[in-house]
Parts: C-alpha cells; sequence; structure tokens
C-alpha cells in the first residue's frame, strides 16, 4: 500500500512517523509531498527512501498530488506528527474497508475514545474515490470536507480502529490556530449552518477526548475563536499552518 505524507518543516517528528509506517504497514511506496521546508525534512525522508514531490499552493495541492502520485488503491494517508503504535493497525483497517459501504477507516489516536469525522491523520481510503471527491488544490485546511461531503452523497459510512496512533498535534499549538479553520470552514463550505454546527460538536469532542476539565471548560471560547475566522475568513485564510508563529502564505525564502 502506498503511504502519502504532508510534510512541512517536519523534522522535529518526521522520523517517528516514517519509522512507524515502516514498521507497521507493508509500504508499496512511499510518498513525501513537502511544502518547500528548510529544515531537514527532505534529508529524513530520503533516508527511509521515500519519493519526495514539492508543492507551494496548499494542503489540498499536497494531498492530490500524492493521490495521483500513487499506485494503489487503497492508500494510506498518514500526518507528518502522527505515530503509528498499534502493530495490527493495517490488517483492522483493510477489514473494516472490506465492509460494504465503506468510505474510508480512520485510525484513533491512544486513549482518544471519541470519534468524529473523516481526519487525514491516519486514514486508509480508496484513492480513485478521493481523488473524484474534488479537494480543490488551493485548499488550506479543512480539505476532508470534500471527502466527507461526498461520502454524504453516496451514503457511505466512515469506520474507525482504536489506539491505533500517538498525534501529537504540532499545528494545534500555533497561534490562532481556531481563526484558520474557522476561515477554512467557511471557503470549503460557504454559509453553511451545519458545518457550524458540525465544528462546534467537533471541538467538544476533541476536548472530552483530552480528559482534562480546563479544556472543556475552553470549549465555548475556541468555537468562539472559530466563529471569529469564519466571519473573517479574508484575514484569518492568509495564516498557514506551521508552527508557533502563523506567516503569511505562499512561498517562503530559503535561508
Amino acid at each position: 500500500m502506498d503511504v502519502l505524507v504532508a510534510t512541512y518543516d517536519s523534522a522535529a517528528t518526521l522520523e517517528e512517523t516514517l519509522e512507524s509506517a515502516r514498521r507497521h504497514v507493508p509500504t508499496h511506496c512511499l510518498i513525501v509531498v513537502d511544502r518547500a521546508s528548510i529544515d531537514r525534512t527532505q534529508e529524513i525522508a530520503r533516508r527511509y527512501g521515500a519519493r519526495i514531490l514539492t508543492e507551494e499552493v496548499g494542503l489540498g495541492a499536497a494531498r492530490n498530488l500524492s493521490l495521483r502520485a500513487a499506485d494503489t488503491d487503497p492508500v494510506l494517508f498518514l500526518d507528518s506528527d502522527v505515530r503509528i503504535v498499534r502493530p495490527d493497525f493495517y490488517a483492522r483497517a483493510l477489514q473494516e474497508y472490506s465492509r460494504g459501504g465503506t468510505a474510508a477507516v480512520v485510525g484513533l489516536a491512544v486513549g482518544k475514545p471519541y470519534r468524529f469525522g473523516l481526519p487525514l491523520g491516519l486514514t486508509l481510503v480508496g484513492r480513485s474515490w478521493a481523488i473524484r471527491a474534488g479537494i480543490p488544490d488551493e485548499a488550506q485546511g479543512r480539505e476532508t470536507y470534500y471527502l466527507q461531503r461526498a461520502a454524504r452523497k453516496e451514503s457511505l459510512r466512515v469506520r474507525y480502529v482504536g489506539e491505533a496512533m500517538i498525534h501529537r498535534g504540532t499545528y494545534r499549538r500555533a497561534a490562532h490556530w481556531p481563526e484558520f479553520q474557522g476561515a477554512a470552514i467557511r471557503r470549503s463550505s460557504g454559509l453553511n449552518p451545519r458545518e457550524l454546527v458540525y465544528a462546534g460538536l467537533v471541538v467538544l469532542l476533541i476536548h472530552m477526548n483530552s480528559k482534562r476539565p480546563r479544556n472543556l471548560l475552553y470549549s465555548p471560547i475556541f468555537y468562539a475563536k472559530i466563529l471569529r475566522g469564519f466571519l473573517a475568513p479574508d484575514r484569518w485564510e492568509r495564516l498557514d499552518r506551521h508552527g508557533a508563529l502563523l506567516t503569511s502564505v505562499g512561498p517562503r525564502p530559503r535561508t
């Protein structure tokens, strides 16, 4: 199976990600799509025998480029800050995928029992189906909206494998992450109240998964920040997903 990894200055976490993929997934081709990283990301990817592609358009472009480069169907999306820890994840994911009416199989984080949506942190999905879903190249976030929309139209289900991975959540610690997500929701789905309700549910489940009362109490504030980004996408969409300090979208000068 081809494993598809989107990277962006991911040297701090990428080695664990790729090592876990090689250990737990019978990998046909490891495809790394990099957004002009200036750290050791590409060096690490080469060490693990990855095929390295580059893009400077958006996260949607990274997803599409990796899908078009892949040979297998299904494929496995793996985020660059995720480590697979369940030895039988691949076998269980294939078993779930073989069930009728399945769009994708999502690997859940260890100790996170609440299931929601179709994130691509660790997700087995049909290559041809994902291409047909039509993720726009310019999507900077919320690219999974287009997969979820396709699944709803075709009455397909998302299935889950528990205790599958550890997700370090690199980008979620970045300043204005909620506003960035709010802007991405607006650009993907427009003025769609369903998506706002869904975003609120996801925030609640994420904080319930954390098992920290202070995170649960923070949920209304977090959601308010999402709304701020949703209402002013022109301001907040001009952020990228990298690091503690978010910067303007577009190619960065190499140093």
